[in-house]
Parts: C-alpha cells; sequence; structure tokens
C-alpha cells in the first residue's frame, strides 16, 4: 500500500543553496559521527558542498560550516589548488529557451 507524503516546498536561499526541507536532510540537528566525518574530509573536495549535503542528508550551509571548522582544528587539509565543482540543476528535465 502506497502511503501519501506530503508536497513540501522547495526553497533556495540568495546564493541559490538548498533551505532545509525535511525530505532531503533527515541528519539535520543530530550529532556528527565519526563515519560522516571521515566521508566529508575524503570526499569534499571531489564532489564538492551541493553533492555532499544529499549524501550526509545535511543542508549545503552545515557541510560548509563543518569543513570550516576541521580546517581550523587542523583536522581537514586546506585545498592547493582551487577546483569549482558544477551545481546541481534545478529541474534537469526543463529546457532553456533560446530567444
Amino acid at each position: 500500500m502506497l502511503q501519501w507524503i506530503p508536497e513540501i516546498p522547495i526553497e533556495y536561499d540568495r546564493f541559490q543553496r538548498l533551505l532545509y526541507n525535511p525530505m532531503f536532510h533527515q541528519k539535520m540537528s543530530t550529532p556528527w559521527n565519526y563515519e560522516d566525518e571521515q566521508y566529508l574530509i575524503n570526499w569534499y573536495y571531489i564532489i564538492g558542498p551541493e553533492e555532499m549535503s544529499y549524501a550526509l542528508d545535511r543542508t549545503i550551509k552545515s557541510i560548509m560550516q563543518r569543513v570550516v571548522k576541521l580546517k581550523k582544528e587542523g583536522i581537514m587539509e586546506k585545498q592547493l589548488c582551487r577546483t569549482y565543482s558544477k551545481k546541481i540543476k534545478k529541474n534537469p528535465l526543463q529546457r532553456v529557451q533560446s530567444k
């Protein structure tokens, strides 16, 4: 039997980061565990903060705040060469209309 799930609107902040949504961020307001921190340290520079937020079920802002904290404590090394990860499109099925 299928259960009906209420539709929660998806909202973004002024930097186009996904705001808290219980459908995507189930671990919000829970303490960080060792496995999550190790995953963050090993994969943050490879996949970027947006994909990391989906992988760890936390908001992009909390991921970025944790990275800053780990860098200040010396647990996570600063990246020597800055690379930018692609942002995930809000609606990948929507086509861009040319003028």
